[in-house]
């Protein structure tokens, strides 16, 4: 059922993905796949007696389907529940960076959510627009597919949609695709509230 929960958003962000565009790769070489973010992108589990299996999320099931086309790719999840942009420029952001220089050009895919855990939204703003975008653009430069999204928060929303656009992000539009059947369909939202 959580596989099924999370099919829906991973085929927004195929959407989003122009796959085979940028990726350039041998069948011997491994490309990867970073995953930054808060719970959205870690993966939460409802049942709190299943802690030893770790969480999927829309990251695992785009990985899933990716690995089909590109069998060489590997994941690198680092997504945190409860996560803010602080907390992801203290360890999400280092890492990842790190990782993509250790691995120069070997990163294709890059996606990220975060933001319904910042209190102050232009806090929040400031750090996408000045710290993370431009550390993970420089660190993985023009041939990674940047890909984001949002939790559908109106008001959040336009603020996120306008900054990942005017640094070159792909961005899942969840305005425009999420109801309130598709949000009770493919979420636990309605399930539990």
């Amino acid at each position: 059922m959580l596989i099924e929960k999370a099919f829906s958003f991973t085929l927004l962000l195929l959407l989003c993905l122009h796959f085979g565009l940028n990726v350039q790769s041998n069948d011997t070489d491994e490309i990867y796949y970073i995953s930054l973010g808060d719970s959205f992108a870690a993966g939460v589990e409802i049942t709190p007696e299943n802690r030893t299996t770790p969480a999927y999320s829309y990251a695992n099931a785009l990985y899933d389907l990716l690995k089909v086309k590109y069998p060489n790719l590997e994941l690198l999840k680092l997504g945190i529940s409860g996560e803010t942009s602080d907390g992801l420029i203290n360890y999400q952001l280092n890492r990842a960076t790190d990782f993509m220089t250790s691995h120069k050009g070997s990163t294709k895919f890059i996606t990220i959510t975060i933001g319904k855990n910042d209190i102050h939204r232009t806090h929040l703003i400031n750090n996408l627009n000045n710290i993370i975008i431009p550390q993970l653009k420089e660190a993985g430069g023009e041939n990674v597919q940047y890909t984001s999204t949002y939790y559908r928060n109106t008001s959040l929303a336009y603020d996120l949609i306008d900054v990942y656009g005017k640094n070159g992000f792909k961005v899942v539009d969840l305005r425009t695709i999420i109801t309130n059947n598709t949000l009770c369909n493919y979420t636990y939202l309605c399930t539990y509230n």
